[in-house]
């Protein structure tokens, strides 16, 4: 699973991004909620049911009941938040809650709303070889790791039998959105796809 995270700070997107990641095969786009227009985005992206629209950077209560409010499928989070895994129970959404040591992966993993533990910032500690360390007393809990997420880091998490990954500016950059070059993004997300199913397809040889 990739999770394109549309996070921008000085453009609102237009609808043709969301259709330039579904062209390149991404199934999940994660709204960061400080991006410009985001609740409007998060509304009329998910109820255009292209993909599965959820809300990034959700840290509080309000944020999360917003994002709620709006349609968002899912919730991702840089912490672990009690009121936001709350409403996301509440909701029936799941929700991916950012951690990085193993005790708060596996603290985050036991609330029945989580989903999977969104790994944050997993370049810091070493990318693949920190989640591959972290794999193997915790085989069953579903990592998402995120942060520096390039082509090379998508094919080894994905081998490593992780659950997805959240891919940032890689995927979807502030220059691109800019200069409304929804090629390049096609391009990009299809190789993200690939690369993922690549790694896929060589985790049995672990």
């Amino acid at each position: 699973m990739i999770i394109a995270i549309v996070r921008l700070r000085e453009h609102e997107p237009s609808d043709e991004l969301i259709e330039a990641l579904r062209m390149g095969g991404v199934t999940h786009a994660e709204v960061t909620l400080p991006t410009p227009g985001s609740l409007d985005l998060i509304k009329r992206w998910s109820e255009a049911d292209a993909m599965l629209i959820g809300a990034g950077t959700v840290r509080d209560r309000q944020g999360a009941q917003s994002a709620c409010d709006e349609g968002a499928q899912f919730l991702v989070c840089p912490t672990i938040d009690k009121d936001v895994l709350e409403i996301a129970d509440h909701a029936n959404i799941p929700v991916f809650p950012g951690a990085l040591t193993p005790t708060e992966i596996e603290t985050a993993y036991r609330h029945p709303a989580v989903e999977g533990v969104k790994v944050f910032p997993a370049s810091a500690l070493g990318g693949p070889d920190y989640i591959q360390a972290l794999k193997a007393p915790m085989p069953d809990i579903p990592l998402v790791p995120t942060g520096g997420v390039g082509l090379s880091e998508t094919r080894a998490y994905a081998q490593l039998g992780c659950a997805g990954v959240g891919v940032g500016s890689a995927l979807v950059s502030e220059d691109a959105v800019a200069r409304r070059d929804w090629g390049l993004i096609t391009e990009r997300a299809s190789a993200f796809v690939e690369a993922w199913k690549a790694g896929l397809s060589g985790a049995s040889g672990l």
